[in-house]
């Protein structure tokens, strides 16, 4: 009766592994194509949906979900939720490390890839800015910085090659410009974020092929040549040949465009059998998939009440999908290391259950029979953040004060009017596009 006893227990750990749920995000992305922002936020709005351990997931769903209807104070709501949440996670308990090491990652809660905790703070300072609150956006940008400077120093072995955020030193640094226009000290500030975005960029070259933006560039040279640093920026062999100085654009309103583009990769499951003289040992991987968009980039246009049209294409400025491919791959080796180890301890269990079952008919048929219960739970951890973009374009143009109807040129002829908007001599307004879904 007691060795039956530790079999059925162990049958019905391994069931509960199994177990998951989820939210319908083929029903998701529907709403949101439809332009249903009431219809999508129901989508994502019941916690219990997601199971107890995909909470976190909830609350990022719920802040993205926000975010591209235009409610941007409740999308900070969720994300500052989901960064406490995270972090909290981050440093999870020995007991559900344990439970996760000899059952699947299923069974605790899900807290996040390192570019996905990031991210959260990379969004809300956008909300912040298309808020113009610039002071809590400024925040968020430094927690950025600092989350991934913390997150590689725990790395001793493999080293993230995400260790810096390129547009979001780039968008501090406008922030920079934008909340105190035109002063010595705001453009010392906004050099020291272009600065190191510079460096970031040029490891966005080589490790995703994201090509150092032209804009990016213009605004560079122009706030180092302000600052008297241009000798020092120009070492860069990427500078362009001419940028607007800062003294011919001092009193012109500068209208800023943040796109959000295509959705983010999608984990899919590998797995393998290995057979050994004792019964097969499974092996479940996780890897990232790419949906490519078939439309990418925009441009903004500004007419002005005169008539007169402003037009600036967008760039390339953060590419989501390389990031989370790369970000995957270098943890590889811990999450192979770790289901190794799993996949061992998993077979000593059976292997001690099996054992304890009387005849040799009795152990071959109890290991048979946990081993292919094992087939079946030994699961990758394939949860991910889907309703992030996979991509983010900006650029930025300025403009004489005053109003200006704003309208994105998308491909294939298809234009998003963004509505109208007044810029004083020096202001700066940020403006929030997306194209996900």
């Amino acid at each position: 009766m007691r060795r039956r006893g530790y079999a059925l227990s162990l049958v019905l750990v391994l069931l509960l592994a199994g177990c998951g749920s989820g939210v319908d995000y083929k029903k998701l992305a529907s709403r949101m194509s439809a332009g249903d922002c009431a219809a999508a936020t129901r989508c994502v709005q019941k916690a219990e949906e997601y199971g107890r351990n995909q909470q976190l997931l909830h609350l990022m769903d719920a802040a993205a979900v926000n975010m591209y209807c235009g409610r941007y104070a409740e999308s900070n709501d969720f994300l500052h939720l989901a960064d406490q949440y995270a972090e909290d996670l981050w440093t999870k308990s020995l007991t559900a490390e344990t439970a996760a090491f000899l059952l699947n990652d299923y069974t605790i809660p899900y807290s996040g890839e390192d570019f996905e905790r990031a991210l959260i703070n990379m969004l809300s300072a956008v909300n912040y800015a298309v808020l113009s609150n610039y002071e809590d956006a400024l925040v968020e940008c430094r927690r950025l910085n600092n989350k991934l400077e913390f997150y590689n120093s725990k790395y001793e072995d493999k080293k993230n090659a995400y260790k810096e955020d390129a547009f979001g030193r780039y968008l501090s640094g406008t922030i920079y410009e934008a909340e105190d226009p035109g002063s010595l000290e705001g453009l010392d500030n906004a050099f020291i974020d272009y600065h190191k975005a510079m460096d970031a960029f040029k490891d966005y070259q080589s490790q995703y092929g994201t090509p150092v933006p032209q804009v990016f560039l213009e605004d560079y040279l122009r706030v180092a040549e302000a600052t008297g640093r241009l000798d020092e920026a120009l070492e860069s062999p990427e500078a362009p040949v001419t940028w607007a100085s800062q003294e011919s654009v001092r009193e012109m309103g500068r209208l800023v465009l943040i796109h959000l583009n295509g959705r983010a990769p999608v984990k899919e499951q590998d797995k393998v059998l290995v057979p050994t003289p004792r019964g097969p040992i499974t092996l479940a991987f996780p890897r990232f998939v790419v949906w490519p968009s078939a439309c990418r980039g925009s441009a903004l246009v500004a007419r002005s009440a005169a008539g007169r049209e402003f037009r600036a294409e967008t760039e390339l400025v953060e590419d989501i999908n390389a990031i989370a491919l790369r970000n995957l791959e270098d943890r590889r080796g811990r999450v192979v290391l770790k289901t190794l180890a799993r996949a061992a301890a998993k077979q000593a269990a059976i292997e001690g259950i099996s054992r304890q079952m009387g005849s040799r008919e009795a152990q071959a048929a109890a290991r048979l029979g946990l081993n292919l219960l094992n087939l079946v739970v030994e699961r990758a951890d394939t949860r991910s953040w889907r309703t992030l973009p996979g991509e983010i374009f900006f650029t930025r143009m300025f403009v004489p004060p005053g109003s200006y109807a704003l309208r994105a040129e998308l491909c294939e002829g298809r234009s998003r009017d963004l509505g109208t908007v007044r810029v004083g001599p020096g202001e700066t307004r940020f403006l929030l596009l997306d194209t996900i879904f």
